[in-house]
């Protein structure tokens, strides 16, 4: 047990139960009197911007109870039964993406106030592109995505996004019935389109695959990608072509990422990519 989550524990009167991620990040599941809680300690910057999103988010994602902004840990309410979308998502996929897409909705028109510059916007993500030059990944595909990126950031209005909404951030509120609900957790925290918070789901197209296989690319096609973006739209009310458009760019910025951080190309993204590339 580190000695952050040690001094969180006695602050808060919290029972550690379970180590749940360890390394930098260090998740507990733990308990608070009758309660189930969660303690995170990790990068300060990243809790303060997820204590600041949860804060804005109100019900429809797992509630912030306290935040130690000096040494970076947060209590956050465990939402039970806490299952993912993933099992879901394989027997139906339309089902999963309309969670999503009316999550989204909830997300954004229930936010409390945000003090101005408490997250960083949306834009400050381009600066991906400044540092993108590795031979890996098709040239025309980055420029075309930075292309695209700084038009669909080019307008200041925006709301708190979660900025990572996909399967395994969304959980199960509830006993297993048609009463549960669903709500989010693990936000990023950023200022920005409201439509960029479906980007995530689909540019993360493994977790969307109704089998698996060695080979992800061949399970990404611009057919399913088109399926699911329809579904978004009708949940959100936003334009298919917006949807399109976050997707591609979303999906280049996560392989630039994994390139910058990992020296790797997942390979999942850049298929989605490659098949949205022709419609965006």
């Amino acid at each position: 047990m580190s000695e952050v989550a040690e001094r969180a524990a006695r602050t808060w009167e919290v029972t550690l139960d379970e180590l749940a991620v360890s390394g930098t990040n260090e998740v507990w599941f733990a308990r608070r009197g009758d309660h189930h809680v969660v303690v995170k300690a990790g990068n300060r910057e990243a809790r303060r911007r997820e204590a600041v999103a949860l804060a804005a988010f109100s019900h429809s994602s797992a509630r912030l109870l306290e935040h130690d902004a000096l040494h970076g840990v947060l209590l956050v309410e465990r939402v039970l039964l806490g299952d993912d979308l993933l099992p879901l998502a394989r027997v139906d996929d339309d089902a999963s993406t309309a969670i999503i897409g009316r999550l989204v909705r909830s997300l954004h028109s229930e936010q409390l106030p945000l003090d101005a510059g408490a997250l960083p916007p949306l834009a400050s993500l381009g600066e991906v592109f400044e540092r993108s030059d590795d031979p890996r990944l098709p040239s025309a595909l980055v420029r075309k995505a930075a292309s695209l990126f700084a038009e669909l950031t080019a307008d200041a209005h925006g709301v708190v996004l979660h900025g990572d909404l996909h399967h395994f951030n969304v959980v199960r509120d509830g006993v297993g019935d048609s009463a549960d609900r669903w709500r989010a957790i693990d936000p990023h925290g950023w200022v920005g389109d409201p439509t960029f918070d479906t980007a995530p789901m689909l540019a993360n197209p493994r977790a969307l695959t109704l089998a698996e296989s060695p080979d992800v690319a061949l399970l990404v096609s611009a057919a399913a990608a088109e399926r699911r973006i329809a579904i978004l739209a009708e949940a959100t009310s936003f334009e298919r072509d917006r949807i399109r458009a976050w997707a591609f760019t979303a999906a280049v910025i996560a392989e630039l990422w994994m390139v910058e951080d990992h020296n790797l190309v997942h390979g999942a993204p850049l298929a989605l990519a490659e098949a949205l590339a022709p419609t965006v």
